[in-house]
């Protein structure tokens, strides 16, 4: 059994594995297996991953696109470790983090201190910028619901999980939808599970043109997004939060056409605030697209204006 497996699901991304691999080679410990599924890629993938040098464990398996959370389904079931983290295509690991990491796992108990299962710290920007918030404390145990979403702190972290408690669980999959929002693992996770949570960064993060984290996985897929928005409607969220994602429970079940919205909710209790709330985000929607239409509109007539300015002289 190796200390860390590093979780990789990629498509069409040959270009930027390598960089991957560099920053596992700059790892004080090479105990470790990075397991790359590849989701349907039509590109030199496979060949790029053949051409590494084995320094460490390298585990690649194809799959046809199925999309992301198939993809880290099955890389889940291949990882034979202590500790997992999900790597994707365009990140990389800060130089030394595993030795970091490793130093707050118990080998007797099988956990990271406090008997905690994920150890989550930073994410930065090339440049060096931390990504979001920092946390509120320097070394803090919590869970993922009662810290990081209910304090309300943003931006994208970096989580180490144990594996034998990753392996229990998996991401929804949806007929035609290829992704779906990554906190559904985390709060299902935060349900039974603490977390140790440290003010150091931990991975450097690009958000590629085209990749799944600039992509607007709710709007593109409401079945996922209705899934987690309903199972986060429950305490121990926040009653703020509750509100809010009853709301958005009904918005996008209605959009993915699907029947049942009330007998499935799971808080009826909130769930005429939630409808409230449902119609204020609808109101959000629209003044957000009418302020888009005007603004298109706006540019138009200003080309216009300029186009009968530069004729008439």
């Amino acid at each position: 059994m190796h200390k860390f497996s590093i979780i990789t699901p990629t498509y069409n991304r040959e270009k930027y594995l390598p960089r991957i691999y560099d920053s596992l080679c700059q790892q004080d410990d090479f105990d470790l297996e990075w397991v790359i599924v590849d989701d349907g890629s039509d590109d030199n993938t496979k060949e790029v991953v053949s051409g590494f040098d084995k320094k460490f464990a390298i585990k690649y398996e194809y799959q046809e696109n199925a999309g992301k959370p198939t993809a880290m389904n099955r890389g889940f079931q291949m990882t034979n470790s202590y500790i997992s983290v999900f790597l994707d295509s365009d990140d990389i690991l800060c130089p030394h983090v595993l030795k970091t990491v490793w130093e707050y796992f118990d080998v007797i108990s099988g956990k990271f201190k406090h008997d905690c299962a994920c150890l989550t710290g930073l994410s930065q920007y090339e440049n060096g910028d931390i990504i979001g918030k920092k946390f509120p404390h320097e070394y803090f145990v919590s869970d993922y619901i009662r810290y990081t979403e209910n304090k309300s702190i943003k931006g994208d972290k970096c989580e180490f999980f144990l594996t034998n408690v990753l392996k229990k669980y998996s991401y929804p999959v949806f007929e035609n939808e290829k992704n779906i929002a990554p906190g559904i693992l985390h709060i299902r996770i935060a349900l039974t599970h603490q977390t140790l949570y440290v003010n150091k960064v931990f991975q450097e993060k690009q958000f590629l043109q085209g990749g799944l984290s600039t992509q607007n996985y709710w709007l593109m897929y409401p079945r996922g997004a209705a899934l987690y928005c309903n199972e986060t409607s429950v305490p121990p969220f926040s009653l703020k939060l509750q509100i809010k994602h009853s709301g958005e429970y009904i918005f996008y079940t209605k959009m993915s056409q699907k029947k049942g919205i009330f007998k499935e909710a799971k808080n009826k209790v909130i769930f005429p605030l939630g409808f409230i709330s449902y119609c204020l985000f609808c109101l959000k929607l629209f003044l957000k697209k009418f302020s888009l239409l005007q603004r298109i509109n706006d540019k138009l007539k200003g080309k216009n204006n300029h186009w009968k300015k530069f004729t008439s002289e």
